[in-house]
């Protein structure tokens, strides 16, 4: 479910992850499909996503950006993937995000140091600092393919594992 804080988003988005493009930063560092479920537009209510709405992919990544004025420090990032147990339920919080997840959990342990000293890249702060482009060399690491230029739409066809519930951080 999705709520926005009143603290409206120029961006907020929720990725199936399906390859990445380490050549890219920001959201192009991902392959996959948004989630037609999440906008930066402000909810009334609650909604529900379950996350079904393509083929299962590796992960999932949900990205905000503060706007009024943009802070950094403010947007929420979170890196998901399924839960080895599919009765998982946890809350946590994403800046002024509250996140309710089932089935899936959070990715922890990746960051700046994801990023290989030997990527020429690694030199610009807008790659550096991009956290989407931090979990991109994560999820390579791991064994995610590095496609460049390419868009798949998806790559499997495993039922999805779980969905996510937001709301205001009170």
């Amino acid at each position: 479910m999705l709520r926005t804080t009143p603290r409206p988003y120029r961006f907020l988005w929720l990725k199936y992850l399906t390859g990445v493009d380490l050549t890219r930063h920001c959201a192009r560092a991902f392959h996959g499909r948004y989630s037609q479920g999440i906008s930066a537009t402000p909810f009334r209510d609650m909604v529900t996503i379950d996350l079904n709405e393509f083929p299962a992919p590796h992960g999932w990544y949900l990205c905000g950006v503060t706007t009024d004025p943009s802070r950094w420090a403010e947007n929420p990032h979170l890196a998901l993937r399924p839960s080895t147990d599919p009765q998982h339920r946890e809350t946590i919080k994403v800046q002024a995000l509250t996140v309710i997840l089932f089935g899936i959990e959070p990715v922890t342990g990746w960051g700046e140091h994801s990023i290989p000293d030997n990527d020429d890249r690694r030199r610009l702060a807008e790659y550096r600092t991009c956290r989407n482009w931090q979990y991109a060399h994560h999820l390579h690491a791991a064994g995610v393919s590095n496609i460049r230029a390419e868009r798949p739409r998806g790559d499997t066809h495993r039922p999805s594992p779980g969905q996510l519930t937001f709301d205001e951080t009170t």
